[in-house]
């Protein structure tokens, strides 16, 4: 992404950006927990392999999303629709065993809100439009024959 363009995103979208790689660092420490404090029950390493491939991905879509890719946006929106009543539940019922992975839980959900949106804020979806992301990139206009007409017709030729 060129200079400019990263100068013409949204403060929102910037914040945004680095809020949602705050709740990937956020869960890399619960995920650390976790694994203690389950390593004496079994083989963590099924909780840990799907953890990585579920950061990798987040962390992808964070990426084209501060990149301007608005189909980013939404997947991120949408597994987010999809964890956050999945993983509610268990945070509020961790709260009596394990309170400071229960607090980081919490403070993850509310990063993911806060992010989302921002995202979804007029200015950020204006900066999302398929219009915006032409400009952004600098793209010369294709040459479809109306196109052609017009520029013969103005020059003449």
């Amino acid at each position: 992404m060129s200079q400019q363009a990263l100068q013409d995103r949204p403060d929102m979208v910037s914040y945004a950006v680095w809020l949602l790689y705050g709740l990937i660092g956020t869960g890399i420490v619960r995920t650390s927990i976790t694994v203690i404090r389950h390593a004496d029950v079994g083989s963590p390493y099924t909780l840990i392999a799907t953890k990585l491939a579920i950061y990798i991905v987040t962390v992808f879509l964070i990426y084209q999303i501060s990149r301007g890719k608005n189909r980013a946006r939404w997947v991120l929106l949408a597994f987010g629709a999809i964890a956050l009543p999945l993983s509610i539940i268990p945070t509020f019922d961790s709260f009596t065993h394990i309170p400071f992975h229960s607090i980081l839980g919490l403070i993850q959900l509310g990063l993911y809100i806060v992010a989302m949106v921002l995202l979804f804020q007029q200015n950020s979806s204006a900066w999302f439009s398929p219009a915006n992301h032409r400009t952004r990139n600098r793209e010369p206009p294709a040459l479809l024959p109306e196109n052609t007409n017009r520029r013969i017709q103005q020059t003449g030729t």
